[in-house]
């Protein structure tokens, strides 16, 4: 009996060893088969227009109409017939050879859509560079340049590749697509007769690569370049200064110099100046920066610190693991802000925000809460009012000398603000702040999931460069909701897909043991 009893067992055990193992390969033979078929039929990043599936967007063509076809037919109406200008977006090789290859084609096929709205405005044509190099440089194109957008003897290059959107971790898989955007700038560009100045501070250390932030700028209208205080009046044309990560202070009037930074800011600033500072935790790794904070103070921004158990200040750095995209919960998301001038603002921007490294933004003593988001204050006769812009979630901590200085809880923390005045010529003068530096680095401006680039836009737009193309958005190739899970989500996920099969597996075994033992 007792023989029969373990043949019995012995054979259960081998169909359940039997039966694991070939599930654990159909899952193997399917996750691999399933890989290669999406590879194989593209399912992971199709083709994102195949035969006659681009439209522009309603967005572009409104942008288009407003900001370009008008002016256009401004120019050309006081020109005869034959010698009025089209807009024109020419492509450096024949048109057999790009739509052979599958990613130029996409955007062949999106300009020609561009052509087939506004046919009376704007033709395409076709450039073999090495066959007339002549024209090729009075067009001002480069190795790198393959579609250029023109009118008349203006020119914008561009390089193909920078219509798409690509994978942070791997540059060559796009993601997405930006063209619309992209060449819907630059036609803005071409026909645009001034164009505001953004002058970067230069000479304080500032090591500013940020490329996307520069031609986010571009887009909007601006033209880039770059200022040393210290040496150059701030210019009438002057429409943004921009200070990026100083790794030294601004210069003020002392018995060393005479010269002050500092000065020329505020004179910037009272006839009605628009000025965005970028500092993070690591800007103040070598100590303040007592002038620059000075006159941030001023204006209602007072970046936080705090004096550890050592005797030495130390800037916040915030931390957020519940709301993290990575491990070590310094790479957050931002909440933006829906009460003040600061919440009226971000309304109509992406809440997908990524501040890493962040320090924190207090509110200045001296500017009183209205009750409503705002912070008031009379500061050299001039009323100034400064509001949040984004903030951190109520599970953030601060942390400073490597310990926890303090929570979020009922008071997130300021990631960014907004300080304001109206000046003597009835000129508005704004200040935007950020706490983190990465918040205008390209890993973060130029992502299809997260909001940075939109946001930047969307305030250089509020600034008055009301030609910046914030409605004009990526065109994904597939879903990325993935990408956006904090560590909080992910780990939920994980939690679920780890017990979940084990409970049912759990089940399934008692009740056959269960039948076995009664059978």
């Amino acid at each position: 009996m007792i023989n029969k009893q373990k043949s019995r067992s012995g054979k259960f055990a081998s169909v359940s060893l039997s039966l694991t193992v070939l599930a654990i390969v159909a899952v193997i033979v399917f996750n691999v088969s399933l890989s290669l078929l999406a590879t194989r039929y593209e399912w992971l990043y199709p083709k994102l227009y195949r035969e006659h599936g681009f439209t522009i967007s309603e967005e572009c063509e409104s942008y288009l109409e407003k900001y370009v076809i008008g002016t256009v037919d401004e120019y050309n109406a006081a020109l005869p017939a034959e010698k009025r200008e089209k807009l024109t977006i020419t492509f450096c090789n024949d048109r057999e050879t790009i739509d052979g290859i599958d990613w130029q084609k996409t955007i062949h096929d999106s300009v020609i859509q561009f052509k087939d709205v506004f046919p009376e405005h704007i033709e395409i044509q076709y450039l073999n560079i090495w066959e007339n190099p002549t024209v090729a440089r009075e067009m001002g194109i480069t190795a790198t340049s393959n579609i250029v957008c023109s009118f008349g003897d203006r020119h914008e290059p561009m390089d193909m590749r920078d219509l798409y959107i690509y994978d942070s971790a791997y540059s060559d898989t796009p993601v997405a697509y930006n063209g619309e955007k992209m060449v819907a700038a630059a036609l803005m560009r071409v026909v645009q007769k001034d164009s505001p100045m953004c002058y970067l501070t230069a000479n304080h250390g500032e090591a500013f690569d940020g490329y996307e932030f520069m031609r986010t700028a571009l887009e909007a209208g601006y033209t880039i370049a770059f200022i040393d205080l210290a040496a150059e009046e701030i210019p009438e044309d002057c429409e943004l200064l921009v200070t990026f990560d100083p790794k030294q202070d601004l210069v003020a009037a002392s018995g060393v110099s005479s010269v002050s930074e500092v000065d020329k800011i505020n004179e910037y600033m009272n006839r009605g100046g628009k000025y965005m500072v970028f500092l993070s935790a690591d800007t103040f790794a070598s100590g303040g920066r007592a002038n620059l904070e000075g006159l941030l103070e001023d204006w209602g921004i007072k970046y936080a610190h705090e004096t550890g158990d050592d005797g030495i200040e130390k800037c916040y750095l915030i931390k957020d693991s519940a709301n993290s995209l990575s491990v070590d919960g310094y790479t957050i998301f931002a909440q933006n802000a829906t009460e003040g001038k600061g919440g009226e603002i971000m309304s109509s921007l992406p809440e997908s925000n990524v501040f890493a490294n962040s320090t924190a933004i207090k509110i200045a003593s001296g500017f009183t809460n209205d009750g409503n988001g705002n912070y008031s204050a009379t500061v050299d006769g001039k009323a100034r009012t400064v509001s949040p812009l984004m903030l951190s979630s109520q599970s953030a901590e601060a942390w400073a000398g490597g310990r926890a200085v303090a929570r979020a809880s009922g008071d997130p923390f300021i990631l960014a603000a907004i300080s304001e005045q109206t000046c003597e010529g009835g000129e508005h003068a704004s200040l935007v702040a950020f706490a983190s530096t990465s918040f205008a680095l390209d890993a973060n401006m130029k992502s299809a999931i997260k909001g940075n680039g939109r946001t930047v836009s969307g305030i250089f737009r509020y600034f008055g460069c009301d030609k910046a193309p914030v409605d004009l958005t990526f065109k994904y190739f597939a879903g990325t909701e993935i990408e956006t899970l904090t560590t909080l989500q992910a780990n939920t996920i994980t939690v679920i897909f780890a017990a979940v099969p084990a409970v049912v597996c759990f089940g399934v075994g008692a009740f056959v043991l269960i039948r076995r033992r009664y059978a």
